[in-house]
């Protein structure tokens, strides 16, 4: 103690070397089967070891693992070389078949309703839960209730950052319709809607807002540092009443322009009319249109059209 308060530093007279030897041994034999050279390279490359040990010695640290409840044995891989295999140690986390589909339902109901951020802290934790239960089935059934199962998790962080700072960025986007291209927005936002994860913006294509699907984007080619609008950006300026409705999550391009003890005034400022209209849909009967008036009148023929459209069904 009194040499590591004068250095600062771990040294070889501080260790109990038998054991931080048998915890090197089981971290790397954690990670996969290893032949006794490559355990001896691992200890003569290591920091503090550097030496190289016997045969005997390696028996040593195995039997002392042995001892704490792994189960180790050596197995001959295809290239026909032994190698030692941790099959399996008392520190796995272990839990009944009841209690796992209980913490899958957990996660499947706590997916719903979380920021993209959120998201992604809460699957990287159930990952490295995943890493210490022994139940494939449990690590199966993560997977598909995951909506990052498609998505390259990287890409997905640089496009928060994207959104955080409002770049204009060129990303490859595959597209249903015209296959593989170059696209160009303006990021706002990630979002989670319908277990899908979108990438909204202002696009430079269709010079309206618009969202887009991040599994169907490979890679941002540029991140522009000077931004501009795209030329002929039209956009439209709504008011509507809501009513029933406390608290509601506001998109970016709506602001709460009254509020009273039964509605909110909302004005909404966007170039796409088509996610407006899907917007003001999901709030059904609560929701009333104040101006303008060729937008009222759009609106009022889309529910004429969706009411026949029942009908005739």
């Amino acid at each position: 103690m009194k040499e590591f308060i004068k250095t600062k530093k771990v040294t070889y007279n501080l260790m109990s070397f038998t054991a931080f030897k048998a915890l090197v041994l089981f971290s790397e034999l954690s990670q996969s089967p290893k032949s006794y050279k490559e355990i001896c390279d691992i200890f003569y490359n290591h920091p503090y070891l550097r030496e190289q040990i016997s045969i005997d010695t390696l028996r040593v640290y195995i039997n002392s693992l042995k001892r704490f409840g792994c189960e180790i044995h050596r197995v001959k891989g295809e290239d026909k070389e032994s190698r030692y295999v941790i099959t399996s140690h008392p520190f796995e986390l272990k839990y009944s078949k009841e209690q796992l589909q209980s913490a899958l339902k957990v996660f499947k109901s706590l997916v719903k309703n979380m920021d993209i951020e959120e998201l992604i802290s809460m699957e990287e934790f159930f990952e490295k839960i995943g890493a210490y239960i022994a139940d494939e089935d449990f690590i199966n059934e993560a997977k598909k209730v995951s909506l990052l199962k498609d998505i390259d998790r990287e890409l997905l962080k640089s496009l928060v950052d994207c959104c955080k700072r409002k770049d204009q960025i060129i990303i490859t986007y595959t597209s249903p319709n015209s296959g593989t291209k170059k696209m160009e927005l303006i990021t706002d936002k990630i979002k989670i809607e319908n277990s899908k994860i979108y990438l909204c913006g202002i696009g430079f294509e269709y010079k309206q807002y618009g969202t887009f699907l991040v599994n169907r984007i490979k890679a941002i080619d540029e991140i522009k540092f000077e931004k501009c609008m795209p030329e002929g950006l039209q956009e439209i300026e709504a008011i509507y009443e809501l009513y029933n409705i406390k608290n509601p999550a506001l998109e970016s391009y709506e602001t709460v322009i009254e509020q009273t003890e039964d509605k909110l005034v909302i004005k909404a400022l966007t170039s796409n009319s088509f996610l407006l209209k899907q917007r003001l849909l999901s709030f059904g009967a609560n929701c009333k249109i104040i101006s303008p008036n060729d937008f009222k009148e759009e609106f009022i023929s889309l529910l004429k059209d969706m009411k026949a459209g029942y009908y005739c069904g």
